[in-house]
């Protein structure tokens, strides 16, 4: 037998990885365990993304930072895989891998992500496809990870799922779909466009019964990844624990760690509404991983790693944070000139618990933890969010200053500011607590 189908994902993907077969179709897609994208060699041969067929590219993936994955892979290796993928019932034509162009595409930070392009002769329904490569090695689990990112394609929600390799996948291209950039989110039609489309990801996708596992509606990851981060900053060693030249010092002169814990258990404990809604959300929602159709002005989100079981006012909370930018620059520091204001936050809030309670009119299919109560007045829905985001705005700063002194310890920061992004983001903290209490 060529290969053999399972239908129970993500336990399924180990299944396969201890079987001898080649191949295996895991939730009707293929996944080949053995087959692995390389690195190109040192001298340029003729697998090297160098060659004609090949260019560099100015299309941009979401990603925290700015900074890139400087390693290429081979183009022989990344066509391989693309092609065994795509292919994976059928022969390909002979002259296939010839016509294809490999392009790099910029803005990756966990993974090195390549557009394929030049199927439109052979394939009816796309011309390009995305290859990621995964990085962040044992931080993500890439069984439940690549299972959910499969259901919310199959939910209109991500980008098309094709298959998956032993260190990568295959995705749909979105076609005349280009990122955002900070000054985007100003604009009324984009705020309205991407808050009903947060209400379509947190109120319209169900988890699958063989994710709930992972995807707990009880647990909300928030906490256990914010705690986790504190211990990881309070193991920091204050004398030699940054990488980068210089940093110890500054970070005992900008940081506060044993402050931050008080923060955290103070908002935790006494700023967070009890029984906020919870939904399957995306975490990350800053300009690049926000994708709008050149033409129609059709909004979609991408890169959904850190997408999971969270509070809705904190996703909201955090793409409000991203009016501010920072990480899309060297020096890490927002603007927070361009946060949305009141009328701006209830512009976008109306619109999108207009959409939450649209879709509960219009289909029974729908979930109903988006909006805790579908009787209550629009108004009052409305304040009891605003009054969520709000404790969340505050939650959300030591979020991401965790995470930027936890990475300026293991990735130094000479190609993003870490300590000043963390310093940012705190001293943001501060005066919004000063502010709101």
């Amino acid at each position: 037998e060529k290969y053999i189908s399972l239908t129970m994902p993500p336990k399924d993907f180990a299944l396969a990885r201890a079987s001898t077969n080649e191949m295996t179709i895991v939730d009707n897609k293929p996944y080949l365990p053995k087959l692995f994208v390389t690195l190109e060699s040192s001298n340029g041969d003729s697998g090297s993304l160098n060659g004609n067929n090949n260019d560099s590219s100015n299309i941009v993936d979401g990603s925290k930072t700015g900074t890139n994955i400087s390693t290429h892979h081979s183009r022989t290796s990344i066509l391989s895989a693309v092609i065994a993928i795509l292919f994976h019932d059928t022969a390909p034509p002979n002259d296939l891998e010839d016509s294809l162009k490999v392009k790099t595409v910029s803005g990756g930070n966990t993974n090195a992500l390549y557009c394929i392009t030049g199927f439109n002769r052979i394939k009816t329904d796309y011309d390009s496809v995305l290859l990621r490569v995964f990085g962040a090695e044992g931080m993500i689990d890439r069984d439940v990870e690549t299972c959910t990112f499969a259901k919310l394609s199959e939910a209109g929600i991500a980008p098309s799922y094709h298959g998956r390799f032993g260190n990568g996948r295959v995705e749909g291209w979105l076609e005349n779909f280009v990122p955002l950039v900070v000054m985007d989110f100003q604009i009324k039609s984009n705020m309205e466009a991407i808050s009903r489309q947060m209400a379509r990801l947190h109120h319209g996708f169900r988890i699958p019964e063989e994710l709930t596992e992972w995807h707990d509606r009880s647990n909300p990851g928030l906490w256990n990844q914010i705690f986790s981060w504190m211990e990881q900053a309070k193991k920091i060693d204050p004398l030699n624990g940054y990488k980068s030249k210089g940093d110890s010092e500054r970070a005992k002169r900008l940081l506060d760690i044993s402050l931050i814990e008080k923060e955290l258990m103070w908002v935790k404990d006494s700023v967070v509404p009890p029984n906020s809604q919870v939904a399957f959300c995306h975490n990350d929602l800053l300009p690049a991983n926000i994708m709008k159709h050149s033409e129609t002005g059709e909004i979609r989100f991408i890169d959904f790693e850190y997408g999971g079981v969270n509070y809705v006012g904190f996703d909201l909370a955090n793409h409000f944070n991203e009016f501010a930018g920072g990480t899309e620059k060297k020096s890490g520091e927002p603007d927070y000139s361009l946060f949305p204001d009141e009328s701006e936050q209830r512009l976008f809030i109306r619109a999108y618990v207009g959409e939450c309670l649209s879709m509960i009119s219009n289909t029974a299919t729908t979930t109903t933890t988006a909006i805790k109560n579908e009787d209550e007045d629009e108004e009052e829905e409305i304040q009891s969010l605003l009054k969520e985001v709000h404790a969340f705005v505050l939650v959300n700063h030591l979020y991401w200053g965790l995470w930027a002194i936890n990475q300026a310890a293991s990735e130094g920061t000479e190609k993003f500011d870490y300590l000043a992004y963390a310093w940012h983001r705190l001293n943001r903290f501060a005066e919004e607590k000063q502010r709101l209490h």
